[in-house]
């Protein structure tokens, strides 16, 4: 059992696994007379990746954008490791969630490792440990040979690498710990990378869920998501459709009714995931 003291000052029991969970409950969000949320209540806990999935307008980002304290739900409750999401103050959050937006276009000019310093600088490191840091994440995202390249310079592939090792530089454990207590959400992450850092990626997430990291995802490609997730959330017109386990949401019926796509689902028998193959016929 641990003791978590919110910003009210009054102590609370929290145990283990709460500290693993981002709870919601009967969310929604109402805006400009359209219902975005509509009494969501679901679990995220740390150490899997759980993928948002759903049509464009489902209401994916938005849930989002909610767990990361960008929007203020109209009714319900989020749960932040055993502590209502609003008694943190974005310091405090800063230091325990990084958060990849669709959109992340810079005006001005920096370099690359300009960039990614301003996520470390959010840790407050010794010198020594954030250039190695900085060092780490450029090296995790491909981007060493262009750290010294003008942002404004960089394709689309490589501006997107770039935020992404700049919001990792924000969570990276200290020396000798894990990414245990960290999130990292992650809203259509794959937008401009080619297939290569796709995979290149997709690896270092699934290593870094196996360390205690908890990752949300907005997705909208279920091949990547089948090989992925460890939980899947299907959203239709800002309600839950369906969630649990990749193997129980990623099932041909539940994929054609609700995303509206022909498909066929095999299971491959050596990693017992499904296998989606989105179809013309």
């Amino acid at each position: 059992m641990v003791v978590r003291v919110p910003l009210n000052g009054s102590p609370t029991l929290c145990n283990d696994a709460q500290l693993r969970m981002i709870e919601v409950h009967n969310l929604c969000v109402v805006r400009e007379n359209q219902v975005l949320l509509n009494q969501v209540s679901c679990e995220f806990e740390a150490g899997n990746i759980h993928v948002i999935l759903g049509q464009n307008g489902a209401g994916k980002s938005t849930l989002l954008n909610c767990l990361s304290h960008e929007i203020t739900p109209t009714k319900g409750q989020i749960i932040w490791q055993g502590q209502p999401l609003e008694h943190y103050s974005y310091a405090q959050l800063a230091k325990e969630r990084g958060v990849l937006s669709q959109s992340n276009e810079l005006a001005f000019s920096f370099t690359v490792q300009a960039l990614i310093s301003l996520g470390e600088e959010v840790a407050q490191r010794s010198k020594k440990h954030a250039e190695k840091v900085i060092a780490t994440v450029l090296e995790v995202c491909d981007l060493t040979s262009l750290q010294h390249r003008d942002y404004l310079t960089l394709s689309g592939g490589e501006k997107k690498r770039t935020h992404l090792a700049r919001v990792l530089a924000q969570i990276w454990p200290e020396e000798g710990e894990c990414f245990s207590g960290k999130w990292l959400f992650l809203d259509e992450w794959t937008a401009s990378l080619d297939i290569k850092h796709q995979q290149r990626l997709g690896r270092y997430l699934k290593q870094w869920a196996n360390q205690g990291l908890g990752i949300i995802m907005v997705l909208h490609d279920i091949t990547l998501t089948a090989q992925l997730a460890d939980r899947c959330l299907l959203l239709s017109s800002g309600k839950i459709v369906a969630d649990g386990g990749v193997c129980n949401v990623l099932q041909a019926p539940v994929l054609q009714q609700t995303l509206e796509m022909s498909v066929r689902v095999d299971m491959d028998e050596n990693t017992n995931r499904p296998v989606v193959y989105p179809t013309l016929f």
